[in-house]
């Protein structure tokens, strides 16, 4: 046996001394410790009914779709706060993203003290955990564990698919994603829709009354229900009852952009001593920030070497690899990024998985030849699942945005908290990437879970009421998963107060009744006590705003936007693209050969640029070549009676000639388009 202790990446706790055993007795000993462990784990109390169609009764008070971990809490929570729950996934053991995409490093949200967040069933689970990093059959287990202990849980897995019902209409799947479509079974055409379904509205309030299960070989069984929880990724039971979405990325970009899909890989034979080298060579190359770095569970690091590797199409790319150690001595890597996939088309998934298999063999020798540690690896598998990082985004009572994230808002119908950084994973082949910034502590409020026009619906996951870069940090699991469980819980007071879910939000009574449940079951719930950041109070604060709102800046973990720096020409020339992308091809390429040459702006050549541009949208190329001739005080004087740089715009930096800052930028884009949209 040996002792290591290796960097610690932020976010986790304190390494401690851990000891690798590798005497063949002392494996002996774990198996026969994992043993006793499973059979301690067999289900007591709800019922284990994979692949049965024999539900215990046809009734439920709450009906959970989806088994991944958003899903379980929400599922226990509603059972122990009283209401006969059904639990019903497609996959033949629960845990989704964790247990069947592989996905085993957990994205901790922390408080200011670097304590998880929210607690609840959550910490039930990370308490049982010996790093941030798991073995995917032991959460396997602990998922097995919670649910059995429920005495109001039934639990069908390996289910073909489920089919909401309203109206006494059984209604078809839209463009299901891969939890009520799986990849690797066949659907009857049947059982889809190719027409969108009727959209619900406030005006028009949509109820459901039960499910039905469809089962392999086409067997069908009914259950009814009060209420519902849609925790499938991609919010499929909602979408076919006629919930309101957005492809992801449509709203701050102006057009889909879904980040990077991935398929995560197993490799086998790197011993306990090529682990170690692969600690110690990060070891002695750690960064402060924690971005690389070894534990006994989980590796990270790399992205110098691999950046190295030459992928064998565009469609693919590796990352840094992300390792987690797994008990019976295999490797999990999360490292390939696979682009241009569409995570609501099967096909699309499917070409995915065969993209990246593809991959996998240059990928091995690659790594066997540069990674010390991994010479000996081979490849021993594939994930079940692929991890879908994004897809669509269900229209809710309230959209959680960026703003309400990165300014640390609290709401009193708060439902759970989250803190990760907006990590916005690589969209195409040539963008490695974003951190838009790193909230202290957000609240996110039960009307982001409630669709809107349903009385007894609610949705928890990535897909639920999130703006495109909110969801970076809010589709974490430990934020799902307490969403889940405030969701579990006022499915229960709706029904016992007969309130519609859609009037809960609203009814201050029932919002504290809300948080008095979940403290009891375990929730830190009180008020956010997180302040927002200096910068709000920044003059140029509305301008940041514009332009993080549109994806245009990013303020990295240290929420660094350098508004007092002078921007290039370059850099305002990209940010009016990005603006702006219906710009004619020939006023793009006059716009950038215009700023190539100027290192820095003065506020009257940056007038002058935008009012070529104004031009240019009315087709007057004569107006443009005598703009270009005027000199720029005198087209800045034209903006300044245009009312632009009025109050907050300090008086000392309302001067043609003075250096052109990003906050002033920022500001003069904001101002400008707003008129434009006038």
């Amino acid at each position: 046996m040996f002792e290591f202790s290796c960097t610690v990446k932020a976010g986790q706790e304190p390494a401690r001394k851990l000891r690798q055993q590798t005497a063949p007795v002392e494996r002996a000993m774990l198996l026969l410790i994992a043993l006793v462990f499973v059979l301690r784990v067999v289900p007591g109390s709800a019922q284990n009914l994979y692949q049965n169609s024999n539900v215990s009764q046809k009734q439920y008070d709450v009906i959970v779709a989806g088994g991944d971990p958003e899903g379980i809490a929400a599922a226990i929570a509603a059972a122990r706060a009283g209401a006969r729950t059904l639990l019903v996934d497609t996959r033949p053991a629960l845990g989704g993203l964790m247990t069947r995409g592989w996905l085993n490093t957990i994205d901790m949200n922390l408080d200011s003290r670097r304590r998880p967040l929210n607690g609840g069933i959550f910490a039930e689970i990370y308490r049982e955990l010996d790093d941030n990093s798991f073995d995917v059959k032991v959460v396997e287990m602990l998922f097995d564990r919670l649910v059995a202990r429920e005495q109001n849980l039934d639990v069908i897995r390996g289910a073909l698919t489920l089919l909401p019902v309203a109206g006494s209409q059984t209604l078809p799947l839209y463009r299901p994603g891969q939890t009520l479509c799986p990849d690797d079974r066949e659907m009857s055409a049947t059982l889809t829709a190719e027409i969108m379904p009727p959209r619900a509205s406030e005006a028009m309030t949509v109820t459901l009354q039960g499910i039905e299960i469809v089962h392999d070989h086409g067997q069908i069984t009914p259950v009814s229900g009060r209420f519902f929880i849609d925790a499938t990724q991609d919010a499929d039971l909602a979408v076919a009852a006629g919930a309101g979405w957005k492809n992801y990325g449509e709203d701050v970009w102006g057009n889909i952009r879904n980040m990077a899909t991935t398929l995560v890989l197993r490799l086998g034979n790197i011993s306990d001593a090529g682990w170690q080298k692969m600690c110690v060579a990060l070891g002695g190359n750690s960064d402060p920030g924690g971005l690389l770095g070894g534990t006994r569970r989980s590796i990270w690091g790399f992205g110098d070497i691999i950046k190295r590797y030459s992928p064998s199409t565009q469609r693919v790319r590796v990352r840094g690899l992300n390792l987690g150690r797994q008990n019976d001595g295999s490797v999990l890597v999360n490292a390939v990024l696979v682009f241009g996939i569409d995570g609501l088309d099967r096909q699309s998934r499917r070409e995915a998985r065969q993209l990246a298999e593809a991959e996998l063999p240059l990928l091995l020798a690659f790594l066997q030849k540069n990674i010390a540690g991994m010479s000996e690896a081979v490849l021993a598998g594939v994930a079940p699942e692929l991890y879908v990082r994004t897809s669509r985004q269900i229209a809710t009572q309230y959209t959680l945005t960026v703003d309400d994230v990165l300014e640390n808002r609290d709401f009193v119908d708060r439902a759970c908290f989250g803190s990760y950084p907006l990590d916005i994973q690589a969209q195409v082949h040539d963008h490695h990437g974003d951190v838009t910034g790193k909230p202290e502590q957000y609240a996110v409020p039960l009307r982001s879970l409630i669709p809107v026009g349903f009385s007894n619906l609610m949705v928890v996951g990535r897909s639920a009421g999130f703006d495109s870069l909110a969801q970076s940090s809010a589709r974490t699991i430990p934020v799902g998963m307490a969403a889940g469980q405030a969701a579990g819980v006022a499915a229960v007071i709706s029904m016992k107060r007969r309130l519609p879910i859609d009037r809960l939000a609203s009814d201050s009574s029932a919002v504290d009744e809300l948080h008095q449940q979940l403290t009891r079951q375990g929730v830190s719930i009180g008020p956010n006590l997180a302040r927002p950041p200096a910068i709000v109070g920044h003059w140029a604060y509305p301008g940041l705003k514009f332009m993080r709102q549109r994806g245009q800046i990013s303020g990295g973990y240290g929420n660094e936007y350098s508004l007092e720096q002078p921007i290039s020409g370059k850099a305002f020339a990209n940010r009016l693209v990005n603006l702006f992308p219906d710009l004619h091809e020939h006023d793009r390429r006059w716009l950038y050969d215009f700023c190539a040459g100027q290192d820095s702006l003065n506020l009257g050549m940056a007038c002058k640029i935008l009012a070529c541009l104004e031009s240019f949208a009315v087709g007057d190329a004569i107006a443009s070549r005598k703009i270009l001739e005027l000199p720029p005080d005198e087209v800045f004087d034209g903006f300044r009676q245009r009312d632009l740089f009025v109050s907050p715009w300090p008086a000392a930096k309302s001067k043609w000639n003075i250096a052109l800052s990003r906050g002033a930028a920022y500001m003069l884009l904001l101002r400008w388009s707003e008129q434009r949209a006038h």
